[in-house]
């Protein structure tokens, strides 16, 4: 299996695992938006893919999955009021990357070897 088919097969197992972000549901696009940062920090802790791998794929998932752009957004925005600690080291990384494309201020700084 060469590193597009991998890539392709976790994206769609990301992508199942969205739950339903209900209609203007704070909560429930946090609970996504933690569901798919959990299973995506246990294929990171399992090494089925690098940091890097995952960051893209939570980028193709905010390109093209409706439910998960919406619950991605609401985290980003809502991270300065979020416990950190509910956060997985890489739903932490990449809604300040979110952060940093909206032009907003990190909430933390993150340092990759300080997640761990």
């Amino acid at each position: 299996m060469n590193d597009d088919d991998k890539l392709l097969k976790i994206y769609k197992k990301l992508a199942k695992c969205v739950p339903s972000i209900g209609f203007m549901s704070r909560r429930k696009r946090i609970l996504a938006y933690l569901t798919v940062t959990i299973n995506a920090q246990q294929m990171l802790d399992t090494e089925e893919m690098s940091e890097d791998q995952a960051l893209f794929i939570l980028s193709m998932l905010m390109r093209k999955h409706k439910n998960f752009q919406k619950a991605g957004m609401m985290a980003a925005l809502n991270l300065p009021s979020l416990d950190k600690d509910t956060l997985k080291p890489i739903g932490l990384l990449y809604a300040n990357e979110v952060r940093k494309n909206l032009n907003l201020a990190p909430v933390v700084n993150v340092d990759p070897e300080q997640a761990e």
